[in-house]
């Protein structure tokens, strides 16, 4: 009772779609880190200026500033990588 079960999946095909998809996914966590910081930035900015309380500005700004630089930091790891990996790829005639 031996039988061989067959996927019809080319697997090369797969990993290309999964290797295109964590790239893609990995811009858009660094994009979206430095769009939460602005948004927050301006909540904060926003907030201040109802409430006039200077404690929520700071607080919004400090984790604005910390949220901004991973972004930035991030983005320019990935802005490296894809550098390196044009690098490495063979022109095509």
């Amino acid at each position: 009772m031996k039988e061989n079960i067959v996927i019809p999946i080319k697997i090369e095909r797969l990993k290309l779609w999964t290797r295109w998809t964590l790239e893609a996914t990995s811009w858009l966590i660094c994009l979206g880190l430095l769009a939460v910081s602005g948004a927050i930035a301006g909540l904060a900015a926003l907030v201040w200026l109802i409430s006039d309380s200077e404690v929520i500005l700071t607080l919004g700004l400090g984790s604005s500033l910390v949220l901004g630089l991973s972004g930035v930091w991030h983005l320019l790891r990935q802005l490296d990588r894809a550098v390196k990996q044009l690098r490495r790829e063979t022109p095509v005639a």
